[in-house]
């Protein structure tokens, strides 16, 4: 009996290693599952690398001495410097993909910024991007890009009054080097006139024969 009673002892040892084992395992495991959970919250609070939601204000397409420029002026809401700037390099770089021009700028105002076109100046303007695919054929611009933001918060009526930061080259191409999203801005108006047309296609769909009337029976 005493024999049989020895050779347990070891295997009541192993039992309560193991059980120790496993609750260490468990607890570590445990421990990884909210460091990775804290790990993913940190990732979601973190900027995004393309910048921001905007919303187009107006854009406008001028021949400047036999040069196509293209300005954009868009808003979003209350944002950092670098996100700003993050926007407007990639809202630059979606519309140069869509449309051909010798210098585009896009300009980042406050959601509460001016509307007006002639306020669009000084302390309105939250970061700036100017894109010249051939820079040597604009004046002022020695090279493709030239970024900039203003490092202060905006005040109630949507005016910065930080320090201007300026971006060089290699911080730009870094920095879309990191983008993983290339939409253009919301455009309210764009949609509006899209939705005009859709329901128009809609009614005459509805009442063909009014509509062959009314284009003279054809």
């Amino acid at each position: 009996m005493k024999a049989i009673l020895s050779k347990l002892r070891p295997s009541k040892r192993l039992v309560v290693i193991l059980a120790a084992a496993f609750a260490v395992s468990a607890a570590s495991g445990g421990a990884a599952v909210y460091v990775g959970r804290d790990r993913l919250v940190a990732r979601l609070s973190e900027p995004s690398a393309s910048g921001l939601e905007c919303t187009a204000l107006r854009t406008l397409k001028l021949d400047h001495r036999g040069q196509r420029w293209i300005r954009m002026h868009v808003k979003t809401d209350s944002a950092a410097g670098p996100e700003r700037v993050r926007t407007a390099l990639r809202v630059v770089g979606a519309f140069a993909k869509k449309e051909r021009a010798d210098l585009y700028q896009v300009v980042v105002l406050d959601a509460a910024g001016p509307e007006e076109r002639a306020a669009v100046r000084g302390a309105a303007i939250g970061a700036e991007v100017l894109f010249a695919p051939g820079p040597q054929s604009v004046k002022g611009m020695g090279e493709p890009f030239r970024a900039s933001y203003n490092d202060g918060t905006a005040n109630p009526d949507g005016m910065f009054h930080g320090k201007l930061v300026s971006l060089g080259l290699d911080e730009v191409h870094a920095i879309m080097a990191k983008m993983d999203d290339h939409s253009l801005c919301i455009d309210p108006a764009a949609a509006e006139a899209e939705d005009a047309e859709a329901a128009a296609v809609s009614e005459s769909s509805e009442h063909p024969a009014e509509s062959a009337e009314a284009h003279g029976g054809h």
